[in-house]
């Protein structure tokens, strides 16, 4: 991440808590402390008003806002709601991905609600059911909408070593436990179903493929529900 593309998601996460040290900033954006105090010092010679508190961290004066996107207290509610559910999620990339988004989204509403959902968001847990990592939806999801072909290497599931694949992958679909992509595989000349956690390595090959437009991801399932049950 280049300084200024840092110092302007330090200014969305200024404005998505009352109050945040700069230990806090450092740690997201992995740099020292004394970088992203070179970094607060930048923004106030350009003009933004970051106030601190001794000891507290820093904010931002009221009334100073990023525009235009506003939400109601209900949209952000459910939103935090469902930032919990992926904290336990297994997909990593996806949990980053949702991160980023909710501190943008936290940075329109006033300082009370804020409180009110730093609140809300002590009080919603989720029992943490075991499923295995998996770290590939994000590349899985951009090679779906960008038609761009997959190399993997696969690990089965009755066999201990693994096979070096190219796929072309049409959908994905989560199973209440694990992500799993539907996608045609060259190797095998048939469209096959892979667990994003038997994935162990993943490589864009910036080869295209045509996607089938005909493909339905609810008649999919559909049928395979049939054959299974």
């Amino acid at each position: 991440m280049n300084r200024l593309d840092r110092l302007t998601s330090i200014l969305i996460q200024l404005q998505s808590k009352r109050l945040i040290t700069a230990r806090e900033i450092a740690e997201r954006f992995e740099v020292t402390i004394r970088t992203i105090y070179r970094d607060i010092q930048s923004l106030r010679l350009a003009g933004v008003p970051i106030g601190e508190e001794e000891g507290k961290g820093y904010f931002l004066v009221e009334g100073y806002r990023l525009p235009p996107v506003m939400f109601t207290m209900e949209e952000a509610r459910a939103l935090v709601t469902t930032s919990k559910i992926l904290n336990y999620h297994t997909e990593d990339s996806l949990k980053q991905n949702y991160e980023s988004a909710l501190f943008k989204i936290k940075a329109v509403l006033s300082l009370n609600d804020k409180d009110k959902l730093e609140f809300l968001n002590s009080r919603i847990g989720f029992q943490k059911p075991w499923a295995p990592p998996s770290l590939y939806l994000d590349s899985i999801q951009h090679s779906i909408t960008e038609s761009e072909k997959l190399k993997i290497k696969y690990q089965s599931k009755k066999e201990e070593q693994t096979t070096e694949r190219i796929i072309q992958p049409y959908a994905v679909y989560f199973s209440g436990a694990v992500w799993t992509t539907i996608a045609f595989c060259e190797l095998r000349q048939e469209i096959r179903e892979f667990r994003l956690d038997r994935i162990k390595e993943l490589q864009l090959q910036q080869t295209h493929f045509k996607p089938d437009k005909t493909f339905s991801i609810e008649h999919y399932l559909e049928e395979r529900s049939k054959r299974l049950f």
